[in-house]
């Protein structure tokens, strides 16, 4: 009898340029996590083996949600898999980036079905740029050390940013936490071969908190300053913006 697809039910997370000797345990588990949650399927996925002489970490998955597990992945790539699940892919994006690596995930044919450029994806002679710059997203991770804070916001355009700023605006920012603000500050800008842009090492200087409300919410607020509207409110901009904002 053929072997078919579902029977095979191995999949592998291979870090390049590092053995199981050259990464710390704590590290290796930081990026467990990520996987974890990036496939949401921990209950049903088996670390089978890693691999001597590199850190190629196989596992299995259970045969009766392996096409389960093919459909995960290709929602990542589509970009419509939840976003706890791109927030993990690109975690681990920026972890290789950090180690200075990048990785794979490979499928039972080796086929690389989740690619992970990691450092390699700020070679080739992008363009990269250093500039002030604002961006707004959901903030959803801060963590203090003893000289500043590492910031992480998801933003729909960039995904997750990684961010640093101080001891004392990480402060107010916790009063934040899970809701949407807009940053300000400096970073990198670096073009992708894709046209498209990516953030890293962005400093947030100052931020404001974003208010997500619905349109009936909006108006009850803006009636609640008790102001005395014209009846043409917007014929009253019009003679204003003639008068150069001159009321």
């Amino acid at each position: 009898m053929a072997e078919t697809t579902d029977d095979i039910n191995t999949y592998t997370f291979k870090i390049e340029g590092y053995t199981p000797n050259d990464m710390s345990f704590g590290r290796l588990l930081e990026y467990y996590q990520e996987v974890k949650k990036m496939l949401g399927m921990a209950d049903s996925l088996h670390l089978i083996e890693v691999a001597e002489g590199s850190l190629a970490n196989v596992f299995s998955v259970d045969r009766e949600n392996n096409s389960k597990l093919k459909a995960v992945v290709a929602k990542k790539n589509e970009g419509t898999a939840p976003k706890k699940a791109l927030r993990a892919r690109d975690r681990i994006n920026i972890m290789l980036q950090e180690d200075g690596t990048s990785g794979i995930f490979s499928d039972p044919y080796n086929d690389n079905v989740i690619p992970f450029p990691g450092a390699r994806r700020d070679e080739g002679g992008l363009l990269r740029i250093r500039d002030a710059a604002s961006f707004s997203g959901e903030l959803y991770y801060i963590a203090g050390t003893k000289g500043d804070a590492k910031v992480r916001i998801h933003t729909e355009r960039y995904g997750s940013v990684y961010c640093v700023t101080t001891i004392k605006l990480a402060k107010e920012l916790r009063e934040y936490l899970f809701e949407h603000v807009k940053v300000n500050g400096v970073g990198v800008w670096t073009r992708l071969d894709d046209d498209n842009w990516k953030i890293s090492d962005f400093t947030i200087t100052s931020f404001i908190s974003l208010r997500r409300e619905t349109l009936r919410e909006a108006v009850d607020r803006l009636r609640a300053f008790e102001v005395e509207w014209p009846d043409d409110v917007l014929c009253k901009i019009r003679k204003i913006e003639e008068k150069d904002g001159q009321v």
